[in-house]
């Protein structure tokens, strides 16, 4: 009994200890506000066809970095995976301004092992959202992931019975295109080129449900033809969400893929 009365009392010390912004042993840490002006936030996503696996670094610190099950670092992301950092919802913080932003190959593959693949300055702003899209195309002879898309991700005003949506166009050597809304032929996304991103577009009455399924299609928006139709996504009311186009015009490798992935919700 006197064991268990010395375990509730240790149990009671501890959590008297735990107070609000502190760490049991008193260790300060600061809980992150909605665009706090002292930080800048960042999402990656690599889409460079042939990429290698890679990790991103800000000013020379790795800023990102998959989990690694040995001693060497063996994990990262590549065109395949992806998405590098928070695909969904997520951001990571930095200081605002001028950054230099590289990318490595992760050191334990056995081409190129810690090879610099992308070197630049990015400036982003105080307070403000962004996501940061490699592009391009790796190959033997241009050994970069770059140049990089950087997005400003402003979010919408949400409304929980609608949906909205933005499309990053990064297809290599595709046209210019229009995303329409098949049910009412509403072009949500109008002539969007290579390498830019549209503003975030309002789906109104989407559907009954949390999550109707909505279908669309992407245009070439000069021959107004299909790149991909009745393309089907069940999107949750209240959120914006962006679609990415990735791949090479005419190359069976890397074919033209859309993907999504939530931007904002409430």
């Amino acid at each position: 009994m006197k064991k268990i009365i010395y375990l509730i009392f240790a149990c009671v010390a501890i959590l008297s200890a735990c107070k609000k912004g502190k760490f049991v042993e008193n260790t300060e840490y600061e809980r992150l506000g909605v665009a706090d002006p002292k930080y800048t936030y960042l999402k990656f996503l690599n889409v460079t066809p042939s990429s290698p696996t890679i990790n991103f670094y800000i000013d020379g610190a790795k800023f990102t970095s998959g989990q690694s099950t040995s001693g060497v670092e063996n994990a990262g992301y590549n065109y395949t995976t992806a998405t590098s950092l928070y695909p969904d919802f997520g951001y990571a913080v930095t200081a605002p301004g001028s950054r230099k932003l590289t990318a490595k190959i992760i050191p334990s593959v056995t081409v190129d092992p810690s090879l610099e693949v992308l070197n630049t300055t990015i400036t982003p702003a105080a307070g403000k959202y962004y996501t940061i899209f490699t592009s391009g195309v790796y190959s033997t002879t241009n050994k970069s992931v770059g140049p990089v898309l950087v997005v400003e991700d402003v979010r919408p005003a949400l409304d929980t019975s609608k949906v909205f949506v933005r499309v990053i166009n990064l297809y290599n050597g595709g046209p210019n295109v229009d995303l329409i809304r098949n049910s009412t032929g509403t072009k949500l996304v109008s002539n969007l080129p290579y390498g830019a991103a549209s503003p975030f577009a309002e789906i109104g009455s989407p559907g009954v449900g949390v999550a109707p399924a909505v279908l669309y299609t992407l245009n070439n928006a000069a021959t107004n033809t299909a790149l991909a139709s009745n393309v089907s996504y069940s999107f949750t009311k209240g959120r914006a969400y962006t679609i990415f186009l990735k791949g090479i015009l005419g190359n069976a490798t890397f074919p033209l893929t859309l993907t999504n992935y939530t931007t904002f919700y409430y």
